[in-house]
């Protein structure tokens, strides 16, 4: 129940009476359950999800302190009525909902079915920032699938490959390990794709001389991993060393600086700070990194907005790129966990530069 306490204390904070959530990871979260199509209703006595019969056995079997109250989806706003018939039946003068996953329809129709209370839009986005001991569980077993599944694709990577022959056969190897499904679109990027940072699997061969880059995660229980690594195909030259090797030394300086205490923002500047002292400022165009949990992308964010702080128990990529238009790029990232000790990386596929020959 302390999730539940956490969402109840922010009710506390806001003078909220109780709320009506549409997000579904956040209901997973709270709940447990983790089909769709339904909403969550929250007051301080009691917590009902509203749901239709596709869902009904699912729901009951998968919560264990919540009502399952089925609608019939006779029309749009049928599920909204039965949402407010809870909200009246608690006298609630001021109802909170999850402003962001609504749409103007949805706000309109609630607004007007609870004629006479208060809306007032909440971010739930941060009583996910502090994992728990079961969801730790759940994110390394994710990271671990990606990891093997890495370790046997090294033995796949060949010139003539096309990358998207790769990433299939990396997914797969997930799907064997036991993901559910991949944590986002799979990128292999070789050559002078190596130098996008979002650069998804294309028909493009691989050839000696490449920088191939791919960026891929497992799912576990609704779990994200995310890992990234770099590797060279032949016999790695002197430019090949020399900016793998910077990114290399910035993402480990970032590992040792991660402390409880300070901002994402903070973290972000000793990594950038350090690409930058090696000429390749300019060359690093994204943020350091990001939670990871029951979304891919959560909060907190590790990136030169990044204000929140960093606390015990958060989940975050590290992970500094370099990427030369037309030539190539490496970034190298790992998932960690914050403690009182420092980071601690959840995945654990070598970092040195592996070169396929």
């Amino acid at each position: 129940m302390a999730r539940v306490n956490r969402v109840l204390e922010l009710l506390a904070r806001e003078q909220i009476d109780c709320v009506i959530i549409k997000d579904v990871t956040t209901i997973r979260y709270i709940t447990g359950f983790s089909g769709d199509s339904s909403i969550f209703y929250l007051d301080r006595y009691k917590g009902v999800l509203i749901t239709d019969g596709r869902y009904t056995e699912q729901a009951k079997s998968e919560m264990k302190f919540f009502q399952v109250m089925e609608y019939q989806p006779q029309n749009a706003a049928s599920i909204w009525q039965a949402a407010a018939v809870l909200a009246k039946d608690a006298s609630a003068k001021v109802v909170g909902f999850d402003g962001d996953n609504y749409s103007f329809t949805e706000y309109m129709t609630l607004q007007g079915i609870l004629e006479g209370v208060t809306l007032k839009s909440l971010d739930f986005s941060g009583i996910r920032m502090i994992k728990d001991k079961k969801e730790l569980d759940m994110l390394l077993r994710a990271a671990s699938i990606a990891d093997d599944a890495f370790v046997r694709l090294l033995e796949d990577i060949r010139p003539g490959r096309s990358e998207r022959s790769l990433a299939g056969r990396l997914e797969y190897y997930m799907r064997m390990l036991g993901s559910e499904k991949t944590a986002f679109d799979t990128i292999v990027a070789s050559g002078h794709r190596s130098a996008l940072p979002h650069g998804m699997a294309s028909d493009k061969v691989l050839e000696v001389g490449d920088f191939v880059t791919f960026d891929f995660g497992a799912v576990y229980k609704g779990y994200h991993s995310d890992i990234t690594r770099t590797v060279v195909l032949g016999v790695a030259t002197p430019w090949h060393k020399e900016i793998y090797t910077v990114v290399e030394e910035a993402q480990l300086k970032g590992l040792k600086a991660a402390r409880v205490g300070m901002t994402g923002k903070e973290l972000d500047a000793i990594v950038r700070d350090s690409i930058t002292a090696c000429g390749y400022g300019d060359k690093f165009v994204h943020g350091l990194g990001h939670g990871v949990g029951l979304e891919i992308h959560e909060m907190p964010n590790i990136n030169k907005r990044g204000n929140t702080v960093l606390q015990t128990g958060m989940i975050f990529t590290i992970e500094p790129g370099i990427y030369i238009p037309g030539k190539g790029g490496v970034r190298i990232e790992d998932t960690v966990i914050l403690t009182e000790d420092g980071a601690k990386a959840l995945n654990g596929v070598k970092k040195q530069l592996i070169e396929i020959v």
